[in-house]
Protein backbone atom coordinates (compact mmCIF):
# COMPACT_ATOMS: atom_id res chain seq x y z
CA UNK A 1 0.00 0.00 0.00
CA UNK A 2 0.86 3.52 -1.03
CA UNK A 3 -0.13 6.81 0.08
CA UNK A 4 0.62 9.86 -2.61
CA UNK A 5 2.03 12.86 -0.01
CA UNK A 6 2.57 16.67 -1.20
CA UNK A 7 4.22 19.35 0.36
CA UNK A 8 3.34 22.90 -1.35
CA UNK A 9 6.10 24.94 -1.92
CA UNK A 10 4.42 28.67 -1.67
CA UNK A 11 5.94 31.54 -2.65
CA UNK A 12 6.44 34.11 0.07
CA UNK A 13 3.66 35.80 1.17
CA UNK A 14 2.73 39.95 1.09
CA UNK A 15 0.95 42.04 3.02
CA UNK A 16 -2.25 40.72 1.35
CA UNK A 17 -3.19 38.21 3.42
CA UNK A 18 -6.28 37.29 1.26
CA UNK A 19 -4.29 36.78 -1.67
CA UNK A 20 -1.59 34.89 0.25
CA UNK A 21 -4.83 32.39 1.51
CA UNK A 22 -5.96 31.83 -1.83
CA UNK A 23 -2.62 30.94 -3.29
CA UNK A 24 -2.46 28.34 -0.34
CA UNK A 25 -6.08 27.32 -1.64
CA UNK A 26 -5.08 26.95 -4.68
CA UNK A 27 -1.76 24.78 -3.99
CA UNK A 28 -3.54 22.52 -1.59
CA UNK A 29 -6.09 22.20 -4.41
CA UNK A 30 -3.51 20.95 -6.93
CA UNK A 31 -2.41 18.68 -4.97
CA UNK A 32 -5.81 16.97 -4.20
CA UNK A 33 -5.94 16.82 -8.10
CA UNK A 34 -3.01 15.04 -8.78
CA UNK A 35 -3.67 12.40 -6.07
CA UNK A 36 -1.84 13.63 -2.93
CA UNK A 37 -3.88 12.50 0.25
CA UNK A 38 -2.28 14.33 2.61
CA UNK A 39 -1.30 17.37 1.80
CA UNK A 40 1.51 19.57 4.13
CA UNK A 41 1.78 23.75 3.76
CA UNK A 42 4.89 25.37 4.94
CA UNK A 43 5.02 27.27 8.64
CA UNK A 44 2.85 30.59 8.93
CA UNK A 45 1.42 29.39 5.71
CA UNK A 46 -0.83 32.93 4.90
CA UNK A 47 1.06 35.38 6.49
CA UNK A 48 4.55 36.65 6.37
CA UNK A 49 7.15 36.06 8.95
CA UNK A 50 7.21 38.82 11.64
CA UNK A 51 9.10 37.60 14.12
CA UNK A 52 12.00 40.20 13.63
CA UNK A 53 9.20 43.16 14.58
CA UNK A 54 7.60 43.85 17.45
CA UNK A 55 4.19 41.80 18.40
CA UNK A 56 1.40 44.21 19.10
CA UNK A 57 1.94 45.18 14.81
CA UNK A 58 0.28 41.70 13.73
CA UNK A 59 -1.77 40.57 16.98
CA UNK A 60 -4.78 41.53 14.64
CA UNK A 61 -4.00 38.44 12.21
CA UNK A 62 -3.98 35.62 14.50
CA UNK A 63 -7.30 33.51 14.43
CA UNK A 64 -9.01 30.80 16.62
CA UNK A 65 -8.58 26.98 15.92
CA UNK A 66 -12.16 27.00 14.73
CA UNK A 67 -12.13 30.70 12.51
CA UNK A 68 -12.53 31.65 9.34
CA UNK A 69 -9.26 30.29 7.30
CA UNK A 70 -9.19 26.74 9.38
CA UNK A 71 -12.44 26.60 8.49
CA UNK A 72 -11.58 27.20 4.81
CA UNK A 73 -9.41 24.65 4.89
CA UNK A 74 -11.27 22.20 6.50
CA UNK A 75 -14.13 22.78 3.95
CA UNK A 76 -11.45 22.41 1.06
CA UNK A 77 -10.20 18.80 2.74
CA UNK A 78 -13.86 17.30 2.85
CA UNK A 79 -14.23 18.56 -0.50
CA UNK A 80 -11.39 16.87 -2.25
CA UNK A 81 -11.57 13.86 0.28
CA UNK A 82 -7.60 14.38 1.31
CA UNK A 83 -5.90 15.08 4.92
CA UNK A 84 -4.65 19.12 4.81
CA UNK A 85 -2.08 20.26 7.45
CA UNK A 86 -2.18 24.19 8.21
CA UNK A 87 -0.03 26.36 10.02
CA UNK A 88 -1.37 29.72 11.17
CA UNK A 89 -1.20 31.96 13.59
CA UNK A 90 -3.58 30.87 16.66
CA UNK A 91 -4.92 33.08 19.19
CA UNK A 92 -6.44 30.76 21.76
CA UNK A 93 -9.34 32.87 23.49
CA UNK A 94 -10.31 30.56 26.29
CA UNK A 95 -6.30 31.62 27.16
CA UNK A 96 -5.63 34.49 25.30
CA UNK A 97 -2.33 32.91 24.29
CA UNK A 98 -1.10 33.48 21.22
CA UNK A 99 0.45 30.26 19.24
CA UNK A 100 2.72 29.40 16.26
CA UNK A 101 0.20 26.46 15.45
CA UNK A 102 -1.06 23.91 12.74
CA UNK A 103 -4.37 22.60 12.44
CA UNK A 104 -4.92 19.22 10.57
CA UNK A 105 -8.28 18.21 8.64
CA UNK A 106 -9.47 14.36 7.35
CA UNK A 107 -10.97 13.85 4.64
CA UNK A 108 -14.42 14.16 5.98
CA UNK A 109 -13.09 17.87 7.07
CA UNK A 110 -13.29 16.82 10.47
CA UNK A 111 -10.36 18.57 12.94
CA UNK A 112 -7.50 16.30 13.42
CA UNK A 113 -6.67 15.19 17.02
CA UNK A 114 -7.63 17.06 20.65
CA UNK A 115 -8.18 20.71 19.87
CA UNK A 116 -5.12 22.21 18.03
CA UNK A 117 -2.96 19.68 16.33
CA UNK A 118 0.27 20.86 16.84
CA UNK A 119 1.70 24.78 18.36
CA UNK A 120 5.38 25.41 18.20
CA UNK A 121 7.55 23.62 21.39
CA UNK A 122 10.47 25.66 21.15
CA UNK A 123 11.19 28.96 20.26
CA UNK A 124 14.06 30.15 18.68
CA UNK A 125 15.62 33.51 19.56
CA UNK A 126 18.49 34.69 17.43
CA UNK A 127 20.15 37.59 15.07
CA UNK A 128 21.18 35.69 11.88
CA UNK A 129 20.00 35.79 8.89
CA UNK A 130 19.10 38.93 9.47
CA UNK A 131 16.78 40.87 10.71
CA UNK A 132 16.80 38.03 12.96
CA UNK A 133 13.76 36.72 15.28
CA UNK A 134 12.51 36.78 18.47
CA UNK A 135 9.45 33.90 18.54
CA UNK A 136 9.06 33.84 22.39
CA UNK A 137 8.30 37.31 22.29
CA UNK A 138 5.25 36.39 19.48
CA UNK A 139 3.97 33.00 21.15
CA UNK A 140 3.03 30.97 23.52
CA UNK A 141 4.99 27.32 23.60
CA UNK A 142 2.82 23.92 23.26
CA UNK A 143 3.16 21.54 25.96
CA UNK A 144 2.66 18.23 24.69
CA UNK A 145 2.65 16.04 21.12
CA UNK A 146 0.07 14.62 19.42
CA UNK A 147 -0.40 11.91 17.10
CA UNK A 148 -3.09 10.71 14.56
CA UNK A 149 -4.25 8.20 12.57
CA UNK A 150 -4.59 9.25 8.68
CA UNK A 151 -4.59 7.26 5.84
CA UNK A 152 -3.53 4.48 7.85
CA UNK A 153 -0.29 6.25 8.74
CA UNK A 154 0.27 7.64 12.31
CA UNK A 155 1.20 11.41 11.86
CA UNK A 156 2.76 13.63 14.00
CA UNK A 157 4.10 17.52 13.53
CA UNK A 158 6.86 19.08 14.43
CA UNK A 159 7.38 23.16 13.82
CA UNK A 160 10.00 24.57 12.25
CA UNK A 161 12.68 24.66 14.93
CA UNK A 162 11.25 21.47 16.69
CA UNK A 163 12.88 19.71 14.04
CA UNK A 164 16.17 20.05 16.15
CA UNK A 165 15.48 17.88 19.25
CA UNK A 166 15.97 14.64 18.90
CA UNK A 167 13.76 13.82 22.01
CA UNK A 168 10.68 15.70 19.63
CA UNK A 169 11.15 12.65 16.99
CA UNK A 170 11.63 10.35 19.65
CA UNK A 171 8.76 11.37 21.59
CA UNK A 172 6.48 10.94 18.09
CA UNK A 173 7.73 7.90 16.77
CA UNK A 174 7.30 6.14 20.50
CA UNK A 175 3.67 7.18 20.42
CA UNK A 176 3.43 5.58 16.74
CA UNK A 177 4.18 8.21 14.59
CA UNK A 178 5.02 6.61 10.99
CA UNK A 179 5.32 10.27 9.21
CA UNK A 180 6.20 13.70 11.04
CA UNK A 181 5.11 16.82 9.00
CA UNK A 182 7.68 19.29 9.30
CA UNK A 183 6.51 23.03 8.11
CA UNK A 184 9.26 25.41 7.43
CA UNK A 185 9.56 29.41 6.94
CA UNK A 186 12.72 31.17 6.30
CA UNK A 187 16.22 29.18 6.43
CA UNK A 188 16.27 29.35 9.72
CA UNK A 189 20.16 29.98 9.24
CA UNK A 190 21.14 26.73 7.73
CA UNK A 191 23.24 25.18 4.95
CA UNK A 192 20.05 24.13 2.36
CA UNK A 193 22.64 20.77 2.51
CA UNK A 194 22.22 20.52 6.53
CA UNK A 195 19.00 21.08 6.41
CA UNK A 196 18.46 18.27 3.95
CA UNK A 197 20.95 15.86 6.03
CA UNK A 198 19.51 16.90 9.63
CA UNK A 199 16.28 15.48 8.56
CA UNK A 200 17.02 12.30 6.46
CA UNK A 201 18.96 11.35 9.96
CA UNK A 202 15.64 11.88 12.12
CA UNK A 203 14.30 9.77 9.58
CA UNK A 204 16.38 7.16 9.84
CA UNK A 205 17.32 6.72 13.07
CA UNK A 206 13.51 6.95 14.14
CA UNK A 207 12.37 4.59 11.39
CA UNK A 208 9.90 7.09 9.71
CA UNK A 209 9.02 9.22 7.02
CA UNK A 210 9.37 13.15 6.76
CA UNK A 211 6.81 15.35 4.98
CA UNK A 212 8.68 18.90 5.13
CA UNK A 213 7.06 22.13 3.29
CA UNK A 214 8.70 25.33 3.17
CA UNK A 215 8.31 28.70 1.61
CA UNK A 216 9.90 30.27 -1.35
CA UNK A 217 11.20 33.55 -1.94
CA UNK A 218 11.26 36.92 -0.38
CA UNK A 219 8.97 38.78 2.18
CA UNK A 220 8.98 42.01 2.99
CA UNK A 221 8.12 42.90 6.72
CA UNK A 222 8.31 45.87 9.04
CA UNK A 223 11.29 47.45 6.45
CA UNK A 224 13.37 44.35 6.63
CA UNK A 225 13.44 41.28 3.98
CA UNK A 226 12.98 37.32 5.42
CA UNK A 227 14.32 34.89 2.78
CA UNK A 228 12.90 31.71 2.22
CA UNK A 229 14.69 29.06 0.68
CA UNK A 230 12.43 26.39 -0.09
CA UNK A 231 13.83 22.47 -0.04
CA UNK A 232 10.11 21.23 0.30
CA UNK A 233 11.21 17.33 0.53
CA UNK A 234 9.78 14.02 1.66
CA UNK A 235 12.42 11.54 2.92
CA UNK A 236 11.60 7.44 3.49
CA UNK A 237 12.18 6.02 6.70
CA UNK A 238 15.13 4.70 5.13
CA UNK A 239 16.31 8.51 4.69
CA UNK A 240 16.29 8.40 1.35
CA UNK A 241 14.98 11.59 -0.41
CA UNK A 242 11.66 10.67 -2.07
CA UNK A 243 11.07 14.24 -3.23
CA UNK A 244 13.04 17.60 -3.34
CA UNK A 245 11.80 20.87 -4.89
CA UNK A 246 14.79 23.13 -4.10
CA UNK A 247 14.83 26.77 -4.72
CA UNK A 248 15.68 27.31 -7.92
CA UNK A 249 12.80 25.66 -8.95
CA UNK A 250 10.31 28.23 -7.69
CA UNK A 251 6.50 27.66 -5.75
CA UNK A 252 5.09 24.19 -6.81
CA UNK A 253 4.76 20.53 -5.40
CA UNK A 254 7.10 18.04 -4.17
CA UNK A 255 4.79 14.53 -4.45
CA UNK A 256 6.28 10.99 -3.76
CA UNK A 257 4.39 7.85 -3.19
CA UNK A 258 5.34 6.45 0.64
CA UNK A 259 5.27 2.74 0.54
CA UNK A 260 3.81 1.86 4.15
CA UNK A 261 4.79 -1.40 3.90
CA UNK A 262 8.67 0.18 4.02
CA UNK A 263 8.19 1.63 7.78
CA UNK A 264 9.77 -0.76 9.75
CA UNK A 265 7.79 -2.07 12.79
CA UNK A 266 7.26 0.22 15.86
CA UNK A 267 8.47 -2.94 17.73
CA UNK A 268 12.12 -2.94 16.05
CA UNK A 269 12.40 0.43 16.69
CA UNK A 270 11.15 0.74 20.18
CA UNK A 271 14.01 -1.90 20.69
CA UNK A 272 16.82 0.07 18.86
CA UNK A 273 15.75 3.00 21.11
CA UNK A 274 15.89 0.47 24.20
CA UNK A 275 20.01 0.10 23.40
CA UNK A 276 20.52 3.66 23.75
CA UNK A 277 22.78 4.21 27.07
CA UNK A 278 20.58 6.85 28.44
CA UNK A 279 23.45 6.62 31.84
CA UNK A 280 25.75 8.03 29.65
CA UNK A 281 24.03 11.20 29.89
CA UNK A 282 22.98 10.99 33.52
CA UNK A 283 26.56 10.43 34.20
CA UNK A 284 27.91 13.45 32.48
CA UNK A 285 25.53 16.37 33.26
CA UNK A 286 26.86 18.68 35.64
CA UNK A 287 24.93 18.48 38.57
Amino acid sequence: MSVRLAAVQLPGCTMDLAANAERAVQGAREAAARGARIIALPELATVPYFCGDAPEPYRAWAGPADGLLPGRFAALARETGTCILLPFYEHDPATGRYHNAVAGFGPDGAALGEGTLARKLHLPVGTEPPPGYDEARHFTPGDGLQVVRVAGLGLGVLVCYDRRFPEAWRVLRTMGADLVVVPVAGSGGDDMEFFLGEMRTHARENGLAVLCANKVGDEHIGGATVTNFGWSTIIGADGAVLALRREAEGPGLAMADLDVAAIPDIRRTLRYFDDRRADLWERARPR
